[in-house]
């Protein structure tokens, strides 16, 4: 659910982008068609940017679609290129074979055995697509005719029902890989690939809809490439919650009165001695989830090793201890199940004391052990005497001793 949720946050914004700007070119206003002909080769200049700047980023599978989504576009403009003006199967097609096939690879940069592999494998995925159309075309195409009948005419009759199958086959593939995977980067190419069957449209506004399409996928390619390289900065790699970074970003903001609380997960080391750093990481990313769900106005965001920071943003301390006792029992009360354990081949006497403080469950009714993971907290308030950020959260750390001290799984607040 929440990465269908994702997608659709992620994919439809862009997908109501690319409607808007062909219901435009459908319209066929005189001052489109004029833009039409006096700016022919924008489009092709906006693909070069979004194709450098994504290949600035290490985007490699955007650039070359980028790179390819120039040819057909390439097509309507120079039709004298007879290489470009493939009829059976139609370039379109094996474009979006190729597509297809990146958006299920990943980015390998642009060294030349990379480089060299990308174009292996694109002209594999071209040369299947052509097999495939070779055979089936030759074939009686009825049952697919009656079985995509159900689709909206508009357009269609630019395409063959093979044709059509097969665009829809390859988009269904992309489909899923996007829903695995719901990523801006992936939902920018998987827009994209709307964008090819679109390239075919009959008619006199056939240029005028490559170049409104094209400049929505620059666009949204770039924004694309802008979200991601803002996660990357501002999300932790490992928890996908906001960084440290973004919490000195976040704490710019703040007013005059906000709550710091500092969370530690209890003998932390002790999971990494006894399991090893795959399940260390597993319970990063299970307290990490738990933080984000807590109520009161809280943010979370982590802040290094097993630290979290949650800013109280215009609260008191004692408007947020009930709100910290919760997210302390929900997290204490979470039974998490070892899915990879990693453990020690010899049991060391130290290995048997991280073992007893890492306080195991019995074993679940699929054999599998489950671990009981704390934390301990300590909040603190902006004061007079602690008014900059820094000297709060030094308060609040000072808690978080008294939270350990005090035998850890517990709240502490310092006034």
């Amino acid at each position: 659910m929440q990465k269908l949720q994702l997608l659709a946050k992620r994919a439809i914004p862009a997908l109501i982008l690319l409607y808007i700007s062909t219901l435009l070119a459908q319209s066929a206003h005189p001052l489109l068609i004029k833009w039409s002909s006096q700016l022919s080769y924008l489009p092709l200049i906006a693909l070069a940017i979004a194709g450098l700047i994504a290949l600035q980023f290490s985007r490699s599978r955007m650039a070359l679609f980028s790179l390819m989504l120039m040819l057909p576009y390439a097509a309507q403009l120079w039709p004298e290129i007879s290489w470009l003006q493939l009829q059976a199967p139609p370039l379109s097609l094996l474009l979006m074979a190729c597509m297809v096939w990146l958006i299920w690879d990943k980015d390998r940069g642009f060294a030349l055995p990379n480089a060299l592999l990308s174009i292996a494998q694109i002209s594999l995925a071209a040369a299947v697509i052509y097999f495939v159309f070779q055979q089936l075309s030759a074939q009686p195409l009825d049952w697919l005719a009656n079985l995509i009948a159900w689709l909206p005419q508009l357009h269609l009759s630019a395409f063959s029902p093979l044709e059509t199958g097969l665009y829809a086959g390859l988009l269904m593939i992309a489909l899923v890989r996007v829903a695995l995977s719901p990523s801006n980067n992936h939902c920018a190419l998987f827009v994209s690939l709307l964008l090819l069957p679109m390239l075919q449209y009959p008619g006199k506004q056939q240029l005028l809809i490559g170049q409104l399409a094209i400049l929505t996928i620059a666009i949204v390619f770039l924004i694309g490439v802008i979200m991601d390289s803002h996660n990357m900065a501002f999300r932790d790699e490992l928890t996908g919650i906001p960084s440290r970074r973004a919490l000195m970003q976040y704490v710019q903001t703040l007013g005059k009165k906000y709550v710091v609380v500092m969370a530690d997960i209890d003998h932390f080391k002790s999971f990494n001695d006894t399991y090893g750093h795959d399940v260390g990481d597993q319970v990063l990313r299970l307290v990490a989830s738990r933080m984000t769900k807590v109520t009161g106005g809280g943010k979370a965001f982590r802040y290094g090793g097993e630290e979290f920071t949650i800013i109280f943003p215009r609260k008191e301390p004692g408007e947020i201890k009930a709100h910290l006792e919760a997210l302390r029992e929900d997290i204490a009360n979470y039974q998490m199940v070892i899915r990879s354990p990693d453990r020690p081949a010899k049991k060391t006497k130290q290995t048997a004391q991280s073992r007893s403080k890492a306080k195991p469950k019995p074993t679940t009714s699929s054999g599998k052990q489950s671990v009981q993971v704390t934390c301990s907290f300590g909040a603190a308030q902006r004061s007079q005497t602690s008014s900059e950020f820094m000297a709060v959260m030094k308060q609040a750390d000072l808690a978080l001793y008294d939270a350990k001290k005090a035998g850890r799984n517990c709240v502490k607040i310092r006034a």
